[in-house]
């Protein structure tokens, strides 16, 4: 179903499901939801909605017995939270996301016979270090690790990681894998590790415009869904409607951060920008193979835009993501994480919506939000019999956290069902399916931040030309180290 109003209102519709079974109808004809689920009243679903079972994506998996099998997931900590829980909870908090996880673990539990858990190995270097130490013992101490992002590609590209494309179960044609990140993170039939909806944290920190409804309104913009809509919401309109509508409440002659600022965010984060604007140096031909491509022209156009909008008197930089800003009813639109809406933005008073990460312009085919995320991989000492159950149980999670998670996360990010909230879930539903991750920035290559590196009086040409040679090589290298990888 590729209409996303349509789409929107069958998420909608979809909120009011108890949870639902992954698993496809059985030969045998057993009932594969679990036993709790109760039916869905007839007169919720409106009769003339014929593709409301297109809301639901099944996993298309049997559903084996592994006669109790411990299904280990080898968690880090990383800001300030247990990496593994993003993937499954183990008990009933009252957090809407937390209790469908909860549901999501006892569901696959039940469904494979197997036992869920996490195991706790402290810092983000210790999750990395934990997962050598068992690869080169070949010990099996777990199944499934999550980690910080570029440690776990690390290990991909230190060979300690199996190839996720050779798995069987895995199907990427399915919407919980990303196809934009997917693509992103292959290189040629190989990739080591996942951004994908198995976790949700991809979602969580994936970068977008929040916006101010109130001062929004007061502003008369009231047409920023339908520019989104008309594929006419670029970075040139979001500084036309940044300019000017500044207020400096200390009365010391400039913007800062005790001010209400037309636009705020971080200063870290421009390689997700650069990623949303269509401009990574790094493209993929057919086969999956990454080739550097670097379009000066469009480089160019976006380093000009950009320093408009964050060298103006209409930016103020506020920590990593704007957060504080925006939470003090003191930013008009900010670039953000949609995570900061959930655990922030929520509890604020500020009445907020979500628009994309905007084009570089309207040639620009497609909307992209680039995201980071904490990927998952699976060890590369893992034997068949294993390998089939990770496989199966990872897909099939997937599964479910895609339709069961991802629709409680929209309602609570969303704070109310307010008369606007469809055009926010729409929004978001765009914003999950064109997600994207920073090819350059997690393989940490050459051009991976291009505003930061060329700072305020940087010229274009002249630092693509300094650095192509060694971009060329650093490339080459890696590409022929893959190729030789099993």
């Amino acid at each position: 179903m590729n209409n996303p109003i349509k789409k929107t209102l069958l998420i909608l519709v979809s909120l009011v499901l108890t949870l639902t079974s992954c698993a496809s109808d059985q030969a045998s004809g057993e009932d594969s939801a679990p036993a709790s689920t109760p039916a869905l009243p007839e007169e919720t679903v409106p009769e003339e909605d014929a593709e409301e079972e297109a809301v639901y994506v099944s996993d298309d998996l049997p559903s084996p017995d592994y006669d109790g099998y411990d299904f280990r997931i080898l968690s880090c900590y990383f800001y300030d939270k247990e990496l593994a829980t993003y993937i499954t909870f183990d008990e009933i908090t009252g957090d809407p996301v937390d209790d469908v996880l909860y549901a999501s673990r006892d569901y696959i539990q039940n469904r494979f016979n197997i036992g869920v858990r996490w195991i706790e190995t402290g810092d983000t270097t210790a999750g990395r270090d934990a997962v050598k130490k068992a690869v080169t013992a070949g010990d099996d101490s777990f199944d499934i690790h999550i980690g910080h992002d570029t440690n776990t590609f690390g290990l991909g590209k230190d060979g300690y990681l199996y190839n996720l494309m050779a798995v069987e179960q895995f199907n990427f044609d399915k919407p919980w894998w990303p196809k934009n990140t997917v693509e992103s993170l292959r290189i040629g039939d190989k990739m080591y590790a996942a951004s994908s909806y198995l976790s949700y944290c991809g979602l969580h920190w994936t970068r977008v415009i929040t916006f101010n409804k109130d001062w929004a309104d007061d502003l008369g913009y009231n047409s920023l869904y339908d520019e989104v809509r008309e594929g006419k919401w670029t970075l040139d309109r979001l500084h036309e409607l940044t300019e000017g509508v500044s207020v400096d409440l200390d009365g010391n002659g400039s913007i800062n951060a005790k001010d209400r600022a037309g636009f705020t965010s971080g200063s870290q984060t421009w390689y997700c920008m650069q990623e949303a604007v269509d401009i990574s140096a790094y493209r993929h031909n057919a086969d999956g193979i990454p080739y550097l491509d670097v379009d000066i022209d469009r480089i160019s156009k976006y380093v000009d835009v950009m320093r408009l909008l964050i060298t103006g008197d209409d930016y103020v930089a506020s920590g990593d993501f704007g957060v504080d800003q925006f939470k003090n009813d003191t930013a008009l639109f900010a670039y953000t994480m949609v995570g900061d809406a959930y655990d922030t933005y929520r509890i604020s008073e500020i009445r907020y919506g979500f628009l994309p990460t905007p084009k570089l312009d309207e040639l620009q085919g497609n909307y992209i939000n680039c995201c980071t995320d904490v990927p998952w991989c699976i060890p590369k000492n893992v034997t068949d019999s294993q390998l089939d159950i990770i496989g199966t149980v990872a897909e099939a999670m997937s599964c479910y956290n895609y339709n069961n998670v991802l629709p409680a996360y929209y309602e609570t990010a969303i704070k109310a069902r307010t008369a606007d909230a469809p055009d926010d879930t729409e929004m978001l539903t765009i914003i999950s399916e064109t997600r994207t991750i920073s090819f350059s920035y997690t393989y940490q290559l050459t051009y991976n931040n291009i505003l930061n590196d060329l700072g305020n009086n940087g010229e274009v040409a002249s630092y693509v030309k300094k650095n192509e040679k060694a971009a060329v090589k650093t490339l080459e290298k890696m590409i022929e180290k893959y190729e030789k990888m099993d």
